[in-house]
């Protein structure tokens, strides 16, 4: 897990549909309940409205909303506001139960009841009994570091990073050196396939954004993962892919995607100064509403990860609360996951 560099640029433009909106309204009068359909990776969806508004009535909320001053997307702000993504005869599916365990020994029994399982793979070297219940393991895979303690990375030439993130004593990768790529698909992932593993949780997606500052440079280290990304798909047929944020790829990415983690909407951990903290109000919005769109724009249920001290379960409990209600699946833990979630599992 990295801590990232925020990227305030709107992923999504809202004056365009509100063009498009003015254009349906003016096309079919009186047609006020359902608006055009919007891709998503799922499918096309349509926003359902309550009888008694009208398109006009959308419109000026909208642009309200582009005028509001929280730092929101349009997305959220409709989510905020009572519009809902599909009718109320068909809610939106429940996210999967996700768990994260890191440590050692694993608790084969307690994990195998989650639909979903990350794990680090050097700690359990066959996976099949955590898919006692069907579930789905994911072995964890830094894309963005390479971590000091891992072996396997310890010998890694110097030309393949740009950077390090002192935080957490890891190297930053230069995401556009092949032999980067080559690393982490024909040594790590081979590897992990070979042991049996069909699904990765891809972290330090952002990490990149630590060092490359210029424009030019963040588009060409998100382009090289975007690369990255499919070079994985086509490597291994079949394979199923968590992303941990990495939302300045889910145009391109998304769809490759069988789900998004991020960490730290309510309580996180700070690794400069090894306390646990609470989110501030402006932070927690930045992450909601990419969380947000995330879901509604590709169709991605979402997982977060919050950190708690371990002698504080009323705050896990109420963290989880706040995140499940949120329609997330919820994962309260300590930093080093190596614990079952001392919150309220999804």
């Amino acid at each position: 897990m990295t801590e990232v560099v925020r990227d305030k640029a709107m992923s999504r433009n809202p004056v365009h549909l509100s063009e498009q909106l003015d254009a349906h309204s003016a096309e079919h009068p009186g047609k006020g309940r359902v608006m055009g359909p919007i891709a998503t990776r799922a499918g096309p969806i349509h926003l359902f409205l309550n009888p008694a508004d009208s398109y006009r009535g959308l419109l000026h909320f909208l642009r309200k909303c582009m005028s509001c001053k929280v730092g929101a997307l349009w997305s959220s702000c409709l989510l905020m506001h009572g519009c809902a993504m599909a009718p109320p005869s068909l809610p939106s599916p429940s996210p999967p139960s996700t768990a994260f365990f890191y440590g050692t020994p694993v608790p084969v029994l307690a994990l195998s009841k989650f639909q979903r399982i990350v794990v680090e793979a050097e700690n359990i070297k066959n996976p099949d009994g955590l898919r006692v219940a069907g579930a789905d393991v994911f072995a964890y895979l830094s894309v963005g570091e390479a971590e000091g303690w891992r072996a396997s990375s310890r010998a890694l030439p110097k030309h393949l990073f740009m950077g390090a993130n002192m935080a957490w004593q890891s190297r930053i990768a230069d995401l556009t050196q092949p032999g980067w790529r080559d690393f982490l698909i024909e040594v790590r992932m081979a590897r992990l396939w070979a042991d049996g593993y069909r699904g990765f949780f891809l972290d330090t997606l952002d990490s990149y954004e630590i060092v490359a500052k210029s424009p030019d440079a963040r588009k060409a280290q998100a382009k090289a993962l975007v690369e990255i990304i499919r070079a994985m798909h086509q490597r291994f047929p079949g394979v199923k892919l968590l992303f941990n944020r990495g939302f300045a790829v889910l145009p391109e990415a998304g769809p490759l995607a069988v789900g998004l983690v991020a960490e730290s909407l309510f309580q996180s951990w700070n690794p400069t100064t090894k306390e646990y903290e609470s989110v501030s109000e402006q932070d927690r919005n930045w992450l909601l509403a990419r969380l947000n769109h995330a879901h509604l724009r590709y169709g991605l249920p979402i997982t977060v990860i919050d950190y708690v001290p371990p002698d504080k379960p009323d705050l896990a409990q109420e963290t989880a609360r706040q995140i499940t209600a949120l329609g997330f699946a919820s994962w309260v833990a300590t930093p080093g996951l190596d614990m079952i979630s001392i919150g309220v599992k999804k």
